[in-house]
């Protein structure tokens, strides 16, 4: 039952498409009704001579009265409409019985058609859903998930949720009430030979629902280790150059192995015990169908029960068992999606964790200074940063420097709020940026890394990235300040050239600029260069340099540099150690102490750590 309360509240949106789905169900469900009972009158019009013989012929002496009553008046109206006309009579009753097929058809179609669109726009809300909070989780969420796990949640999990869950829609909305008509109708009918079939649907119901609960536990093991699988792909596929470089392809193809093998050993488990369900509910079908048919038969045997009725009441029992089997088909299929869900729900209840204030304020500028006070972070129960005091003011460069691991990055990660503080606060203009709209607290802020993350599209879109109405005199002008412009124009579209992958058409200098081009694009009170030219040959750093010499004018800074030879012009230069301010001042003093500073600037000729 929760599972099917989770689907309800997954179709909640298009509750109307729900019920316009269930009216023409409804409608079709009595229409097919309507025709199997023409069979009683139809054999008896065509089996039968005596007039007198259908007005007071007791239908099911052991039934119901009420349906006797009905039948015969139902008999004795037909008679003397047709003046014991038998042909007329079985004219009308084929009319009746193509125009009942006729209704019941096209109500049939209607209702799958409102059924596909519910289906599809309710996955296309659960993709919506999904990729919308991972776009508001913060960076830390990332840090602990593999990438291709989360790609798994969002086309395996999604993709069994629509095929097993959603698929299952119209026998969850249509089987159950097909069930209650059609019972409903043998009840009225004969109630005694009722009572076999209500007796042992409990039984069936009890068997399927105990192979759901197995089924949902073996689906979401099968899901993780499809997960697994696409991790592992994704990631070789991204260290494939060193998989190469190292010989290491049997290493990863055992490793592979062993991951397809558990995957592929989960998923036949899920499917035999899936399987399991549709002979268990045709079996249980046919033993209530046996059981039946004794009873019945002896009964007409025994002149209780009149043959057309038996026949009719057979026939429409008949109707049950699809719907029933159709229903615990359906059961296990919700269950493997349920197991999916669960994956799912699992990131939509991740834990945001960088809340924005309801009064938040916005800012544009830096009128006086970025201020780091006590500030000290941690990465779980590891502290990297320790009681960090520091100020940035206005229009000057302050650089930090220090070993791998010291905790450059980290400060400048928490400008921008992409972690949050364990202690102290970061101002800006004495407001503590948790005060401020996250929006407009990296909108003011232009950042240029190591790796310039770029995006499979133009280098047009790459560079207004974010941006709405920027003219081609503005990107052309950001490209020339980035240094970029002249290789631009030698691309084979230009500005349109599509630039691949991650940029794995262009040199990592050109994609370096861009990202420089980008930021000037934006024109940020505030920049963040985090190690932009340590990775560049000397050619484009000094290309990238000049670049970066445009973008810092009259901006506020904040540096973290390999190259101690970059940032020798830096108002003030931090060193770090371990999470700890170790040492600080200008180039020139820092080189008279003759201490921690100097000994990395000289710990290579070139001033690269």
């Amino acid at each position: 039952m929760k599972a099917m309360k989770r689907i309800i509240l997954l179709i909640l949106p298009y509750k109307g498409l729900a019920a316009l789905n269930m009216l023409f169900n409804l409608i079709q469900i009595i229409a097919g009704l309507f025709s199997l009972a023409l069979l009683m009158p139809l054999l008896d019009f065509m089996f039968n001579n005596n007039k007198e013989a259908f007005k007071t012929k007791a239908v099911a002496a052991g039934g119901g009265s009420d349906f006797n009553s009905l039948y015969n008046s139902f008999i004795t109206w037909m008679t003397e409409y047709v003046q014991d006309d038998k042909k007329e009579a079985l004219l009308l009753i084929c009319i009746a019985l193509i125009i009942a097929t006729v209704i019941k058809n096209v109500s049939r179609y209607l209702a799958l058609y409102y059924l596909v669109i519910l289906r599809n726009r309710s996955i296309q809300n659960i993709r919506k859903n999904i990729f919308n909070k991972i776009l508001a989780l913060p960076l830390s969420y990332f840090s602990n998930e593999k990438k291709g796990d989360l790609i798994s949640r969002m086309s395996n999990d999604v993709k069994e949720v629509e095929w097993s869950m959603m698929s299952s829609l119209e026998a969850i909305f249509k089987e159950p009430v097909t069930i209650i008509f059609y019972v409903g109708t043998l009840i009225f009918m004969s109630p005694g030979l009722t009572l076999f079939v209500i007796a042992l649907l409990p039984i069936a119901a009890g068997s399927i629902a105990l192979l759901g609960r197995s089924l949902r536990r073996k689906s979401k093991r099968n899901q993780e280790q499809q997960s697994m699988v696409l991790s592992f792909l994704e990631e070789s596929l991204g260290g494939m150059r060193v998989i190469k470089a190292f010989v290491a392809e049997n290493v990863f193809m055992q490793k592979f192995n062993v991951l397809n093998d558990n995957s592929t050993i989960a998923n036949i488990k899920v499917n035999h015990r899936g399987d399991l369900a549709s002979p268990i509910s045709e079996t249980l079908a046919i033993i209530v169908a046996g059981v039946i048919l004794w009873f019945g038969g002896n009964m007409v045997f025994e002149g209780k029960l009149v043959g057309s009725a038996f026949l009719a009441y057979f026939a429409i029992f008949s109707q049950v068992i699809p719907p029933f089997k159709q229903l615990s088909q359906a059961f296990p299929m919700v269950q493997r999606g349920a197991a999916s869900l669960d994956r799912y729900e699992e990131i939509l209840n991740a834990d945001i964790k960088i809340i924005e204030q309801p009064n938040a304020e916005t800012i544009d500028k830096v009128n006086h200074a970025i201020e780091y006070k006590n500030v000290s972070f941690a990465y779980g129960h590891e502290t990297v940063l320790h009681q960090i005091n520091f100020t940035v003011p206005k229009n000057k460069k302050v650089a930090l420097v220090g070993a791998s691991g010291s905790g450059k990055s980290t400060i400048a990660d928490l400008l921008p709020r992409f972690y949050d503080v364990a202690e102290g606060h970061i101002l800006i203009d004495g407001k503590d940026i948790k005060t401020l709209t996250i929006d407009s607290l990296r909108s003011s802020m232009g950042i240029v890394s190591q790796e310039a993350i770029l995006f499979n599209d133009t280098i047009a879109n790459n560079i207004i990235f974010g941006l709405e109405n920027i003219s081609q005199e503005a990107l052309e002008e950001a490209a020339k300040l980035a240094n970029a412009y002249e290789f631009i124009v030698q691309t084979e579209n230009g500005f349109d050239t599509i630039i691949g992958e991650r940029g794995s058409k262009l040199s990592g200098g050109q994609r370096q600029r861009l990202a420089i081009a980008r930021a000037l694009l934006r024109n940020p009170a505030i920049l963040i260069l985090d190690e932009a030219t340590s990775a560049l040959d000397n050619e484009s750093e000094k290309l990238v340099q000049q670049a970066l010499d445009h973008l810092r004018q009259d901006r506020t800074t904040l540096v973290i540099a390999h190259r101690l030879t970059t940032i020798q012009d830096a108002d003030e230069i931090i060193v770090l150690d371990k999470g700890h301010i170790i040492e600080r001042g200008n180039h020139s003093d820092l080189m008279e102490k003759r201490s921690a500073y100097f000994k990395l600037y000289n710990t290579y000729n070139d001033g690269k750590i």
